[in-house]
């Protein structure tokens, strides 16, 4: 009897213990991580274990929480709600719909890590870089990389949580958000906005200050270009980039020479676009009209071999080559290019930019910040080389 009044007893105790414990409920009704409940904060809830230690659950996942923390996770709840109905309506494609939800949700979560800020500007990405809003995607990117960091603490599920569609393993950067502006308005204001991101690790701070630095250079800066500090080896290749295109004669040169190292090792798909591109651009700022020829060539490849991988830069090459040639004094062929960016890629931004936009006036403005305008001897032969090329 004494035996069993106290196995009795250490069940009550359980039942008792249990019954304060709090019950975690996931919102596609899987099944939660094993273990109980021991805190909830902005980042998400804390389930620990014995055997997998603890782990952070996004709030954009979570149903409810009962028991002990309760009434903690209910502070949460309004967060938990907008952020899984945000990500609802993006994996329906309503893209209009789940944007400003988490616009909203990104002022409380940009500077943050964990889950929770990981969906929430991956989401806010996806969306911006959906309508090509490409000034807008580099901030939540940046927030996505540094809300993804290594931090120490696990996650609940992390290839769901931490996965946005395209972004480089190896490097972090994003194919479809190359260091390579045009000279518009939404770019001059990305240039000039505070850098933002207070909290971001060394390698994000470097990107944000990259990606500006070549915003800025695009329209006329002419600044130093920032120090290279960080071992990252995405940073190392924007950096590359980004001085290849400097109006700074040694840092063109030194960033051209980068450049062409890279490209020695014959990379595939948005690598050699984003490479290509950078030199094509670089050769059109020297002075002699061989080098700014060599150029167009160098864009007509990145149009040619990257149409349906990288159609952004494929259009973007073209609109500089179109201006190339017309600089060059080869009208021709400057039209034809300028006519086949607006048939084949229509609604490209940079069918915005002053010098496609003005192509008929009689001063043409925004043209490249080349060389001399006059009319290089051997142009003609050049132009039909060129047509060749692109075909």
């Amino acid at each position: 009897m004494g035996r069993a009044r106290r196995a009795l007893g250490i069940l009550a105790l359980a039942a008792a213990a249990a019954a304060g414990q709090s019950e975690l409920t996931l919102r596609d009704g899987s099944a939660p991580p094993e273990g109980r409940v021991v805190s909830c904060g902005i980042e998400g809830v804390v389930v620990s274990s014995p055997v997998t230690g603890e782990l952070i659950v996004g709030w954009e996942r979570v149903r409810a929480v009962s028991g002990e923390h309760g009434e903690e996770a209910g502070a949460f709840g309004e967060v938990s709600d907008q952020a899984w109905r945000a990500l609802a309506r993006l994996d329906r494609g309503d893209i209009p719909a789940a944007e400003p939800l988490l616009e909203g949700l990104f002022m409380t979560f940009a500077d943050r890590t964990g889950p929770t800020a990981a969906a929430v500007s991956g989401g806010l990405l996806r969306c911006r870089i959906d309508r090509g809003a490409h000034t807008l995607a580099v901030g939540a990117w940046l927030s996505w990389l540094h809300a993804t960091g290594a931090d120490g603490r696990r996650w609940f599920d992390p290839d769901a949580s931490a996965t946005v569609g395209g972004v480089d393993g190896a490097t972090g950067l994003l194919p479809e958000l190359p260091p390579i502006w045009l000279d518009l308005s939404s770019v001059r204001v990305f240039g000039d906005a505070p850098a933002g991101g207070a909290s971001f690790g060394g390698r994000e701070r470097a990107l944000a200050e990259l990606y500006r630095h070549a915003a800025r250079a695009r329209s006329g800066g002419r600044e130093p270009m920032p120090r290279l500090t960080s071992p990252d080896p995405g940073v190392h290749m924007v950096w590359d980039i980004v001085a290849a295109q400097s109006a700074i004669t040694q840092e063109r040169a030194a960033g051209r020479k980068a450049v062409e190292v890279r490209l020695r090792a014959e990379p595939a798909g948005w690598v050699d676009a984003w490479l290509r591109t950078a030199l094509g651009r670089s050769l059109l700022l020297e002075a002699e009209a061989e080098q700014r020829q060599r150029g167009v060539i160098e864009l007509l490849r990145v149009r040619v071999t990257h149409e349906r991988d990288c159609p952004y830069l494929a259009g973007l090459a073209l609109a500089d080559a179109a201006v190339a040639m017309r600089s060059l004094g080869d009208e021709g062929a400057g039209g034809m290019l300028r006519r086949e960016l607006l048939d084949r890629f229509p609604g490209h931004p940079a069918s915005g930019t002053e010098a496609i936009m003005l192509w008929d006036s009689p001063q043409p403005v925004g043209a490249l910040p080349s060389g001399p305008t006059e009319s290089p001897a051997g142009a003609g032969q050049f132009s039909e080389e060129s047509r060749k090329l692109h075909g």
